[in-house]
């Protein structure tokens, strides 16, 4: 047998190694990523980010992408989007701390909320909870504040308020800028992701023009290229 023979029988064996080792599933995230963390493949970027430009700005913004469309972090391997955790109902987002839920939140055109649950037996008249312009204070009467921070955004003071239901407390901020979009409930407890941003911006926008047009329905509207910001879309948003 010569070598080019010996070459022709070698090469099913490597072919069935590579077609073995290109089955296997995907390996974990590494430690420090959520479980659900997705990777974008440079040679198959999902469609609905490589066709927005602003998508694409953000994720180049990260250090994750380059002018000529790399999609590859510092590390050569596709780059990690670390996605925002989603909330027990549809629309909220969680905010974690070492793996472990702090509260969730959402937004509307007009206001922003936050539930939280506190330890077991607490009740309302144990609370101190005070919300200003920009900043709130969450605790317990007599212990350090569970939170204490910034605001995502400016606030109604005498319109804001919090309530409690059951094991859960709501603070509801009232939007001092109507149709603000907040990356965060409060300063530095991260930022929406850029897919979670444009799912926000897309029910900002339709609940505009849901108040700027009664009696139409826009629950499955859709929108072509750039989702614009709700607050200055067509002149700015209407107060009432």
């Amino acid at each position: 047998i010569d070598d080019s023979e010996e070459e022709a029988e070698a090469r099913p064996a490597q072919n069935a190694t590579a077609t073995k080792t290109s089955s296997q599933s995907s390996p974990a995230p590494p430690p420090g990523l959520p479980s659900d963390a997705k990777l974008i493949d440079p040679n198959n970027i999902p469609p609905e980010i490589s066709a927005d430009p602003a998508l694409m700005a953000q994720l180049r913004e990260q250090g994750i992408g380059g002018d000529g469309g790399d999609m590859c972090g510092g590390g050569g391997g596709p780059a990690k989007i670390q996605m925002t955790p989603k909330g027990s109902e549809q629309g909220r987002h969680t905010f974690e701390f070492q793996g472990q839920p702090v509260y969730e939140w959402d937004q509307t055109l007009d206001e922003c909320n936050i539930w939280i649950k506190p330890p077991p037996g607490v009740m309302a008249a144990h609370l101190d909870i005070e919300i200003t312009h920009t900043h709130v204070r969450v605790g317990i009467k007599g212990n350090p504040p569970f939170l204490n921070e910034d605001t995502g955004g400016a606030v109604v003071v005498k319109e804001s308020f919090w309530t409690m239901d059951g094991d859960e407390v709501n603070i509801n901020f009232q939007k001092m800028k109507k149709g603000e979009m907040w990356m965060s409930a409060l300063a530095g407890h991260g930022e929406l992701d850029p897919l979670t941003k444009e799912d926000d911006k897309k029910r900002l926008m339709l609940e505009r023009f849901s108040d700027e047009n009664p009696g139409f329905d826009f629950s499955n509207a859709d929108f072509n290229g750039q989702i614009p910001e709700a607050r200055n879309f067509m002149g700015g948003v209407k107060y009432n």
